[in-house]
């Protein structure tokens, strides 16, 4: 999809895009999402609207929220494991989800980004930068640009 294709992409299609992306790949059974990314993004809207478009495909999806300086083994123990034994998603947001500590908690991630003077065409490879972040962005299924809530955006940090 091209960046003039994906601008006319309301918020609904968006969400159902992803949500469709996850699915292809895990449709049954307990699944786990974790949605992070910078401090000046809104990972809790984020995860609110991609449940949402889970439930609109189908899926039965829930919410939680895990706190900044939680605990990994506290998260499996009060969290991961009552879930286990649903077919059903968990749509996780915080900060730190995709921290070495948490990474293996996911079956798919979101890191939203959020900066108004990013241009549409930006990406580390057209820029020629390294990411400062690391493994975070570089770990995440799908990166997401939220500045326009109303018409959130894919950002490609490949060189594909």
């Amino acid at each position: 999809m091209t960046d003039t294709q994906q601008s006319g992409t309301t918020q609904r299609e968006f969400y159902a895009g992803v949500a469709a992306e996850f699915l292809q790949h895990y449709g049954r059974g307990p699944r786990f999402v974790a949605v992070t990314g910078v401090p000046a993004a809104d990972p809790a809207r984020v995860a609110d609207h991609l449940a949402a478009a889970l439930r609109e495909a189908g899926q039965e999806a829930e919410r939680a929220s895990v706190a900044s300086g939680s605990e990994p083994d506290a998260f499996r123990e009060d969290v991961v494991v009552p879930f286990r034994s649903r077919d059903a998603v968990l749509v996780v947001d915080g900060s730190g989800l995709l921290s070495p500590a948490f990474r293996g908690f996911w079956n798919f991630s979101v890191w939203v980004e959020h900066d108004p003077e990013r241009s549409p065409d930006w990406s580390f490879v057209t820029t020629g930068q390294k990411d400062p972040l690391g493994a975070p962005r570089e770990v995440a299924s799908v990166l997401l640009d939220d500045t326009d809530p109303e018409r959130p955006r894919r950002l490609w940090a490949d060189s594909c």
